[in-house]
């Protein structure tokens, strides 16, 4: 007979990963969320996002790879580190029918979180995003890539969060919630 094991992703184990901060996604787990595009004055189109965190780098081999790329080239603020974050994002339309809304993905939507869910960190300023660059990329339906951001976080923040806020044409199906992963 085992020992019965605790799930240390989530203080609830009812908890879908990605749902919350306490059931973040872990690195390489696919979370599939559905967002609206439209506006308030019509019927709005519900199409479907795929993103999985890819790859994560912390420290000081995040500074020497973004001087190399012209990203930025100053270190970051006193107790802090900065963290890139490879994911690979996935647009699509839910149902029949080629949709033709495209997507674009805003500085913002994404950001590093404490791991208590309360605190967001300020997205540092920079140049431009490290290549292959993925904020500002506009998707199809139907395409995926994959891409990196910048971000930064305490030095002592040691399991911090990732989220992708979700944009909805005005809340017209409710609101939908952050989707989190576990930027560690």
């Amino acid at each position: 007979m085992g020992r019965k094991i605790k799930d240390t992703t989530s203080e609830n184990p009812n908890l879908v990963p990605g749902q919350s901060h306490l059931s973040p996604a872990a690195m390489g787990v696919t979370v599939k969320t559905k967002i609206e595009r439209g506006d308030a004055y019509s019927a709005p189109e519900i199409y479907d996002v795929a993103i999985t965190l890819m790859e994560i780098v912390r420290g000081k081999e995040v500074l020497g790879r973004v001087k190399t790329q012209g990203v930025l080239d100053e270190p970051p603020k006193t107790g802090f580190e900065y963290v890139l974050a490879r994911i690979k994002f996935g647009y699509s339309r839910r149902g029949r029918g080629l949709g033709n809304v495209t997507y674009r993905l805003t500085e913002g939507q994404f950001a590093a979180v404490s791991s208590d869910g309360k605190t967001e960190y300020k997205i540092p300023s920079v140049f431009h995003q490290p290549q292959p660059q993925l904020i500002d990329s506009v998707f199809s339906a139907g395409e995926s890539r994959e891409g990196w951001i910048l971000l930064q976080v305490p030095k002592d923040e040691k399991k911090p969060r990732l989220i992708f806020k979700r944009e909805n044409a005005e809340g017209i199906y409710g609101i939908w919630r952050s989707v989190w992963f576990q930027l560690y």
